[in-house]
């Protein structure tokens, strides 16, 4: 089964290799167990890879979830 990167390594060898493709994945989880930061690596992985990435989040702005990125050395600007 073909499977997508996290862009996280210890997460990808617990995943054997990460999220198979095609499947809906929904974050869940209580404030500040790093649900914002899986996503973005995982956004960042995609972008990188040439896949076609949508993040959706109902909790934080543009602005926030962009400059958090940067925070962690990834430039999603180009990409929004």
């Amino acid at each position: 089964m073909d499977r997508l990167s996290t862009g996280i390594g210890k997460l990808d060898l617990m995943l054997e290799g990460g999220i198979p493709r095609g499947f809906l994945v929904a974050v869940t989880g209580e404030p500040g167990t790093g649900k914002s930061i899986l996503c973005q690596h995982f956004a960042w992985q995609g972008d990188k890879e040439g896949d076609k990435v949508i993040y959706v989040t109902t909790e934080e702005s543009r602005g926030s979830i962009l400059e958090q990125a940067e925070l962690l050395g990834m430039d999603m600007r180009k990409g929004v």
